[in-house]
Parts: structure tokens; sequence; C-alpha cells
């Protein structure tokens, strides 16, 4: 499966079954469900996952925080201990 939650830079397929399941899985990753796990990450923390469905909200840096992102891809899936 293939989907991102961005709203810039995407063009959906127009037909009924694509735009069906878009919207579904918007209004999960919007919803309560105890499935969704929201996080704040705190300056100096980190995240490290598998390739889950995902969504990021905004952020806006200042002087004296500035988003660092490190991102890194495995060829390896992450195995469970």
């Amino acid at each position: 499966m293939r989907y991102t939650a961005r709203t810039r830079s995407i063009e959906w397929a127009e037909d009924a079954l694509t735009q069906a399941a878009v919207q579904a899985l918007g209004d999960f990753l919007d919803s309560d469900s105890p499935y969704v796990f929201r996080l704040t990450l705190q300056a100096g923390q980190g995240l490290i996952c598998n390739n889950v469905l995902h969504n990021r909200s905004g952020f806006e840096d200042d002087e004296e925080q500035v988003r660092c992102l490190y991102r890194l891809r495995y060829y390896e899936r992450i195995a469970n201990s």
C-alpha cells in the first residue's frame, strides 16, 4: 500500500474507489481509535519504527529550537526483539 496524507504535490485518481479509500484512511487517522498512536517529540527525542501508516502535523521553528530531522532507511526490516 502507498499512502500519503500530504495535500501538496499529490494527485489521487479521481475514481470513486480511490477517493473512498483516501477518505477512509484520513478519517481513521483523525479518529480517537486506540490503534492510533499520537506523540509529540520533545527536543532530543526520536522515534524508530518499521514503515507504518503515519502522518505529521505542522511545526514552526523558532530561534531557540530549530527542527533537525534524520531519516534512516534500512534494506532489511527491523526485527522484533
